[in-house]
């Protein structure tokens, strides 16, 4: 299933590898390797972010830009890790007997993580939807030299990228339990510039609303925005 995805999104395998490995050798720039430090600490319990503090994550990093179109790690393998998107927007995709179902987004600085598209964990089908060119910042926490060199602070990182990944799932289900048009509303005035990358209808399955309410609740965010 996954193999006919990719084929479909990326016909161009060339191009899409070649624009995936000449990322690697791109220098991380410092704003976005204290922001990832940043989210990484205020993940963390407050008792164990001293142990990131001095941390000198840079020879750990891994960077990767990608076109739009379709991600699952099976032709590269970025298991354990947890890091931001530099650039870019990206959906958090599901098949549901054959349908998608989106349950959130990741867009610029916000911290991503790996573990919601893994083999080993993903029981619905979980793929990362790459709306516009996008770079990713990565820390592979199951790295050895990382893990050799830090840890303690590897496993905690582990455990907090798992239960995040769980939260942001509950997140999107309490969502759906509140008043519908409100939080459509309000999610559209915060997240208007979403609109010019993401089509209609995966927004629509986001807030899990037809394209008709979307539409209206598009005018409404747009009137008193």
């Amino acid at each position: 299933m996954y193999f006919g995805r990719i084929l479909m999104e990326f016909p161009y395998f060339e191009e899409l590898f070649k624009c995936l490995t000449s990322s690697l050798s791109m220098s991380h720039k410092e704003e976005d390797i204290q922001l990832l430090k940043d989210k990484l600490i205020a993940l963390l319990h407050p008792k164990e972010r001293e142990f990131m503090t001095n941390v000198n994550m840079d020879p750990y990093l891994k960077e990767f830009t990608f076109p739009s179109g379709i991600f699952t790690g099976e032709y590269i393998d970025i298991t354990g890790c947890i890091g931001i998107v530099v650039s870019g927007i990206i959906g958090v995709k599901h098949d549901f007997n054959g349908l998608d179902s989106i349950t959130h987004f990741y867009q610029k600085g916000d911290l991503l993580l790996s573990i919601e598209i893994e083999e080993a964990f993903n029981k619905q089908g979980s793929f990362w939807q790459f709306y516009d060119n996008t770079r990713i910042l990565l820390l592979p926490l199951k790295d050895d030299k990382w893990q050799q060199s830090h840890p303690h602070l590897s496993s905690v990182l582990l455990v907090q990228a798992s239960l995040m990944a769980t939260y942001m799932y509950q997140e999107h289900i309490n969502n759906l339990g509140l008043d519908c048009k409100y939080f459509s509303v309000n999610w559209l005035k915060e997240n208007y510039g979403l609109l010019q990358k993401v089509p209609r209808m995966d927004i629509a399955n986001y807030l899990d609303i037809s394209k008709s309410s979307l539409k209206s609740f598009m005018k409404i965010a747009l009137t008193h925005g």
